[in-house]
């Protein structure tokens, strides 16, 4: 699409939706388009106004009468319909004025009947505007502090953390720390918008207001709940020169285990419990190892006898700081800085595996054991000990250049045909690198064919770590055209 079939596109759609508001009844003033919604509830005039984005942002609607329609989570702080979620915007339907209209009376009938099965979005930081500090605040379990006081005290990346504290008898010009107090809203039927909202709903006895006016407080956090669901919302209040207490909304998170947990997926549950042994913690293993973790595994055991070398940084999880390391404890010291796992967790072996006895207890101490050293004779040990003890491995390795991978998992389930042997389909380069110490040339492989080996790999793990096996036998795949293969 050239620049002129876009703002084509754009003129042709506003022209569109207007000409199905005149249709509709819809008349045009210097504010928008004014017309009458009918509904089951009577009849409510809007204005509908075409933002800057149209038609990739939905248009707004406001109610002529704000005060004509009832206050709900379902309008936004300066009082229009919140029509649209987030997560309905594909399509661009409301291009068409008929079903855009359609979906505002229907907005007008759910609004009547007290949104019934209503979903119960923790969005209460919309209701209120930004403050001009741009710090991030975060707060940890803020059932530690039930109807308390807290202080804010900075700390690096431009955050304040929350911690316990005692009311301030006044404030210091000279001190960084922000004392606040955190207050229970309850069920929040109804979202606050000003002070007087708020400070309704918090126990008198504490009497905010008056520490509010003698800036002795300048924070307050709102706990509340909408259903079964908790939210928060960290706010920074001071007194007006008309006598009121004015609000901002702060930028805030909750910095607990729980928020750290909850975008890992919907198998992190059943997969806290599960003890996974990686071998191999080169450029594939770690970033298999790191995916695990960030999947809800807890309990690892990484096998390798390698170093960090520079070279291998461009492929490998860890950083510059870990060159000179040994493999497994970088990538123990990583996962650990990121706060996806706790050290007493992760154990670690520096040397190679060689001995069946070490296969065997592996297997056997562990839920599953996944084999990144596209090593054969590595490969075939944890073959043979996992087929004597009834059990099973992923072995993983990428091919060719970078070009493929194949994930095995041996023995396959329910005695089904293994992979087909790898063929070699690339040539090699017509100049081939190689480093000091090593015999064979450097691979040619790409990052992004490690990672994506990786999550499939991961993929494969969970599967078998929860029961529900992708693939009886693996996968292999072609990076080179993007096609998969899978064998039976």
């Amino acid at each position: 699409m050239t620049l002129t079939e876009y703002d084509d596109y754009v003129a042709y759609s506003q022209q569109h939706f207007e000409e199905g508001l005149i249709r509709a009844g819809f008349t045009k003033d210097d504010s928008g388009w004014r017309g009458t919604i009918v509904h089951s509830g009577g009849a409510t005039e809007v204005l509908i106004k075409l933002r800057s984005r149209y038609p990739f942002q939905p248009p707004r609607v406001v109610p002529i009468d704000s005060d004509a329609v009832a206050w709900s989570w379902h309008r936004e702080l300066d009082g229009a319909l919140c029509l649209i979620a987030e997560d309905d915007h594909e399509g661009l339907w409301w291009t068409e004025a008929p079903a855009f209209l359609e979906h505002v009376t229907a907005w007008f009938e759910q609004a009547a009947a007290g949104w019934p099965d209503d979903r119960p979005d923790l969005d209460l930081d919309r209701y209120f505007k930004p403050s001009d500090d741009k710090r991030l605040y975060l707060y940890d379990d803020l059932t530690r502090y039930p109807s308390g006081f807290v202080r804010f005290r900075p700390a690096a990346n431009n955050l304040m953390r929350i911690g316990g504290g005692t009311k301030p008898a006044k404030s210091s010009k000279h001190s960084k720390d922000r004392f606040g107090y955190v207050a229970d809203l309850g069920d929040v039927d109804v979202p606050p918008r000003s002070w007087d909202d708020i400070s309704g709903r918090i126990n008198p006895s504490v009497d905010l207001d008056r520490r509010i006016r003698k800036h002795t407080i300048e924070i307050v956090v709102l706990i509340y709940s909408r259903g079964s669901h908790d939210g928060a919302i960290t706010l920074e209040v001071w007194p007006t020169e008309t006598g009121g207490i004015a609000v901002r909304r702060l930028s805030s998170g909750a910095d607990t285990d729980a928020a750290k947990a909850a975008r890992s997926g919907q198998l992190a549950p059943e997969l806290r419990g599960r003890r996974v042994a990686v071998v191999g913690v080169g450029a594939l293993g770690s970033f298999i190892v790191d995916i695990l973790v960030r999947s809800g595994v807890q309990k690892l055991t990484l096998l390798d006898s390698d170093v960090v070398m520079p070279g291998n940084l461009v492929r490998h999880l860890v950083g510059p700081e870990a060159v000179g390391r040994s493999k497994v404890k970088a990538v123990k010291q990583h996962l650990i800085d990121r706060g996806g796992i706790a050290g007493a967790d992760i154990e670690v072996i520096d040397h190679a595996l060689t001995s069946g006895d070490e296969a065997v207890e592996l297997l056997t101490d562990h839920d599953l054991v996944v084999n990144a050293t596209a090593d054969f004779a590595t490969t075939a040990l944890l073959h043979v000990a996992a087929r004597a003890l009834s059990r099973r491995i992923v072995s993983a390795a990428i091919q060719n250049g970078g070009t493929s991978y194949r994930i095995d998992v041996l023995p396959p389930l329910d005695g089904a045909e293994p992979l087909p042997p790898s063929s070699s389909v690339v040539d090699q380069p017509e100049s081939e690198l190689f480093e000091a110490g090593c015999g064979s040339p450097i691979s040619p492989t790409p990052p992004y064919a490690v990672i994506e080996a990786a999550a499939a790999t991961v993929r494969h793990a969970v599967g078998l770590l929860v029961d529900r096996p992708l693939h009886p036998a693996g996968e292999t795949r072609d990076l080179s055209i993007g096609e998969v293969r899978s064998h039976e």
